[in-house]
């Protein structure tokens, strides 16, 4: 007999965070005026920037201070040049030590020639604390229900049309953190990806401004990377911000999204008489914590959607489910330092209906339903009518995990972010059904045979592993690699696999060549390696 699932540990922890998710208020905090000021640093202030960084300068040697407008380690390095050579890098935010001279800074994202030069005289003994002259943009990329993804996008200066180069999102919830691009101010089309700065399509614009940093809300679909819209927002809009003077350390976001149409069709050519009702809702809701080393992060999403169809020349159509999904995950990191901390997780997802699959052929069915204990049972479906294929809550998908969470790389060739650690998966289904290739239809009958079989609960332990990033290759050349594998204790030589690589080439100005390939390895539902593959060549050019 097939056991019952009973509540446990890993249960309560997901039902506490679906609690704490729907009950939990956070409130926003506003400047001392009352006003808010949408290019205002997340950083603190310089003069506590200068008292938080407790680097050394030994005797005999200078330093240089380039303030950091929101957490230094986001922003790209500061490059120290004597004679157009590298002498010291360095993030804002912290003092960088050179011997006493003159140089040349280099601040900025993109290349070298594309950062802001400040020249700069070095003492002995003192501390120079370069004024800001640049501006400052953070882009959040979210979908349409406001979670945070990992879509791409490219930055083009609007004056010069030059490419600065790839940026990407971050799964802010899982502690991964927003990169800062520094600018020279001024205004910056945002484009999708491989696109050029003719595009008519995904595309959006920001203005930079001196001394102030931008903070960029970009909706993008996060399976075809189409853009849905974009435009400035306050801090506190952002899935984290860095705590302020006024502001709490906690950050809560929660929308809710509601649809519905009738429609009604008589006697038009070509289009069968008939009335079709359907509604679609969303909600969706996240928390974060984000307090020096801890970082914690709840998520809950509710996605449901109907269709209803009444034909004039037949009987109503049973109302169908087309969307259906419950989805919590919590996550808490100690960051040890600005590269490294442990992690534990936790997550659940499911359905809340009921399962059934509609018969629309036109001829009666016959499904037999195969179940775990041997037995079996007949049902006989006329057209038009449904068969159940699993009952409301019927798959409970619980994932877990704990292990280190590491900023691998984070300067001016890139960023990469690496989780690894034990991954526990529980799977536990309630009268869920899968087709039997089993059994097979009979010709001969005037009815179609089909057969289910029941699915069987089973458990997972083993390594799990993510690496996400953004490298770059040369100035024209960037690689963005997604890879989430996990080993399974019992099949360590099989393990689970989804990698997807993106090539993107700037060949010219308003020609660019991407690359995807996505590489899925699946083994408990297909033995073999899946794999998707798509060259993408982009042009525009001036006629007239």
């Amino acid at each position: 007999m097939k056991e019952k699932y009973l509540l446990n540990p890993v249960t309560m922890l997901s039902l506490i965070g679906i609690m704490l998710l729907a009950g939990s208020g956070v409130a926003y905090g506003q400047s001392a005026e009352g006003k808010m000021d949408f290019y205002r640093w997340t950083a603190p202030s310089i003069e506590n920037q200068l008292t938080e960084d407790k680097t050394q300068v030994p005797e005999g040697k200078g330093a240089v201070f380039v303030p950091a407008m929101s957490k230094g380690a986001d922003e790209p390095q500061v490059l120290v040049l004597a004679d157009k050579e590298k002498v010291a890098t360095g993030h804002p935010g912290k003092r960088i030590i050179v011997d006493p001279g003159r140089y040349t800074l280099a601040i900025g994202s993109g290349s070298v020639e594309q950062m802001v030069n400040i020249s700069v005289e070095i003492a002995a003994g003192k501390t120079e604390i370069i004024p800001v002259s640049w501006g400052g943009l953070k882009i959040e990329v979210v979908d349409e229900n406001n979670i945070p993804h990992r879509g791409t996008y490219e930055i083009i200066c609007s004056e010069s049309r030059e490419v600065l180069g790839i940026g990407y999102g971050a799964d802010t919830l899982q502690g991964e953190p927003l990169s800062t691009w520094l600018l020279a101010p001024g205004l910056y089309r945002i484009v999708r990806s491989g696109e050029t700065y003719r595009a008519r399509h995904d595309f959006a614009t920001v203005y930079v401004r001196e001394n102030g940093l931008a903070h960029f809300k970009l909706v993008t679909d996060p399976d075809t990377g189409d853009f849905r819209g974009g435009g400035i927002v306050a801090p506190e809009e952002m899935g984290i911000v860095q705590k302020g003077k006024d502001r709490s350390h906690w950050t809560k976001r929660m929308t809710l999204g509601l649809a519905a149409s009738m429609n009604n069709t008589s006697k038009v050519v070509g289009v069968a008489n008939q009335e079709s009702y359907e509604g679609t809702g969303f909600f969706d809701t996240y928390v974060t914590y984000d307090n020096g080393p801890h970082f914690g992060s709840g998520i809950l999403e509710i996605e449901e959607g109907f269709l209803s169809l009444d034909p004039d020349d037949g009987q109503r159509l049973p109302t169908q489910v087309t969307q259906d999904r419950l989805r919590t995950d919590v996550i808490y990191i100690h960051f040890l330092n600005e590269h490294i901390g442990p992690y534990v997780r936790g997550g659940l997802t499911t359905n809340i209906f009921t399962a059934e699959t509609l018969n629309t052929d036109e001829k009666t069915k016959k499904v037999t339903y195969n179940r775990l204990d041997g037995s079996s049972n007949v049902v006989t479906v006329p057209t038009n009518d449904d068969y159940r294929t699993a009952d409301g809550f019927g798959s409970l998908r619980f994932r877990e995990g704990v292990g280190a969470n590491v900023r691998l790389l984070r300067n001016r060739y890139g960023v990469l972010n690496w989780r690894a650690g034990f991954g526990f998966r529980q799977n536990r289904y309630n009268d869920v059904f899968v087709e039997d290739d089993d059994v097979a239809d009979d010709p001969a009958t005037d009815e179609i045979e089909i057969g289910l079989r029941e699915v069987d609960d089973y458990n997972q332990e083993g390594i799990e592993t993510v690496l996400s990033g953004n490298i770059r290759l040369t100035r024209y050349i960037s690689y963005i690699p997604e890879l989430e594998v996990f080993w399974d204790f019992d099949d360590m030589g099989d393990p689970a696999v989804d990698w997807r690589n993106t090539f993107s080439l700037r060949l010219t100005r308003y020609v660019s060549l991407d690359y995807i390939i996505d590489l899925i390895r699946h083994p408990q539902i297909l033995d073999e390696t899946q794999t998707k593959q798509s060259l993408l060549l982009r042009g525009s050019f001036d006629i007239l």
